[in-house]
Formats: structure tokens, C-alpha cells, sequence
């Protein structure tokens, strides 16, 4: 069976990268949802337009993938799913549709996430939204970290 990969982590966390080796190990299609809203809606807007926009992206993204899976195409969705619901939401959406499906979570410190996204900020183009120390400290009390209930695989990346 075709597997889906999701991955969870931090700005910073190395989900992009992580999931570019994914995609060379196992010939998969990468869906990083940075790379397709800045292109398609620019840089910041108001939180309640952004999540509609994410919401679309993402049902465009699974109505894709399960075209791919059924066609042997690993996927990968690099998407952050910073809430628990969001995670428990994506695993019951893979389960109702009888995917083999893996959630990763990429565990890096708030400290080293933020360096590596201000390192960024010089060099992101229309890959990565550029962030400020507001932000990522907003952005930071949003973001739940995975409890020991979620069937998820824990990866620590190298600093």
C-alpha cells in the first residue's frame, strides 16, 4: 500500500527540509503548503482570510493525493498541524479513506526554531514567510506539542 506522510513541527523545525528527503527516499509527491500560498496570496494577511485560504489549499491537497495514492505515488504533506485536533483530524480523514498513513513529528526547541527562522528570513524568497520575534512568539503559544497519546513518530533533526 501507497503511504502518506504528514509532518508536524514548528516554523523553523525543519519540516521543508525533512520532507524533501522524504520525497527523494521514497519517490514521493511533496505538498509543503508555504511553497503554494505564498505564490497563490502573498505574504501576511489577517488570520481569518489565512485560515480559509489554508483550508482550501488543504482540501485541494488531500482530493489530490488520494488521485496519487491510487496511482502508487507516495505523498507527503508538510502543513505544520500545530493543533492536536488538526492531527486527530488528519489521521481519522487517512483512516476513513483506508491510507497507510505516518505521522511525523519534527521536535525542535523553541530557541533553535527561531534562529533557523530568522537565518531565513535573508534567503526565503516565495518559499517561507518572513517572521518577526512578535510572531514567532504569538505563533509559539498556538502551537501544541504532540502528548505521548498521539500515534506519532518523534524525530529530533540535528541543530
Amino acid at each position: 500500500m501507497t503511504k502518506l506522510y504528514c509532518l508536524c513541527g514548528f516554523i523553523g523545525s525543519g519540516k521543508t527540509t525533512y520532507a524533501k528527503q522524504l520525497s527523494e527516499q521514497h519517490s514521493a509527491f511533496r505538498f509543503s503548503i508555504d511553497e503554494w500560498m505564498i505564490p497563490l496570496y502573498g505574504e501576511h494577511m489577517e488570520r481569518d482570510v489565512f485560515n480559509a485560504r489554508l483550508n482550501t489549499l488543504e482540501s485541494l491537497f488531500k482530493e489530490s493525493a488520494l488521485q496519487m495514492i491510487s496511482l502508487g505515488m507516495p505523498v507527503i504533506f508538510d502543513l505544520g498541524l500545530w493543533k492536536k485536533q488538526d492531527r486527530t483530524d488528519m489521521a481519522m480523514w487517512a483512516e476513513s479513506h483506508n491510507l497507510d498513513f505516518e505521522l511525523i513529528y519534527l521536535d525542535v526547541d523553541f530557541d533553535v526554531c527561531q534562529q533557523r527562522a530568522f537565518a531565513r528570513n535573508d534567503t526565503r524568497g516565495d518559499q517561507a514567510y518572513e517572521m518577526t520575534p512578535e510572531m514567532l512568539t504569538l505563533f509559539w503559544s498556538w502551537f501544541e506539542v504532540p502528548s505521548s497519546d498521539e500515534a506519532i513518530t518523534i524525530i529530533t533533526p540535528n541543530s
